[in-house]
């Protein structure tokens, strides 16, 4: 999980959110209303927008509700990592936005998951045994 995650307001332009996916290198960021979380967009969802040949200034007046997942998939920080890992699998979905008391905590990304995959997988075949097509 990417812990203290960047995150846009509702209200936030698209240009904004660029800014945020460019800067800090990052794929998914959470959109906020009041300190509550109400959708998510990736980094596919922008690139979509922005090859549709909207022009660059509009990308300062479109907002980040116009383009955003509602209602993302949200879990509770002691939530297990294995139900929500399998919840993205049957949702096809790259990430789940992760809440402890209600309020943003982080963001759980299949690169996360891979990265803790590999860690399990070094230790259980130390020395790189195993197949990758097992």
């Amino acid at each position: 999980m990417t812990p203290f995650p960047h995150f846009v307001k509702v209200d936030d332009s698209i240009e904004e959110v660029e800014r945020l996916i460019h800067r800090y290198e990052i794929r998914h960021v959470p959109v906020q209303d009041e300190g509550r979380v109400v959708g998510i967009i990736s980094e596919r969802d922008l690139r979509r927008v922005v090859n549709s040949s909207l022009p660059a200034v509009d990308r300062a007046r479109v907002q980040a509700s116009v383009i955003m997942l509602a209602d993302p998939y949200v879990v509770e920080v002691d939530a297990p990592l294995a139900r929500a890992v399998s919840e993205m699998a049957d949702r096809h979905i790259g990430s789940a936005i992760v809440l402890k008391r209600g309020k943003l905590a982080g963001v759980l990304s299949v690169t996360d998951v891979c990265r803790v995959l590999g860690e399990l997988l070094d230790d259980l075949y130390p020395g790189g045994g195993g197949d990758a097509a097992a």
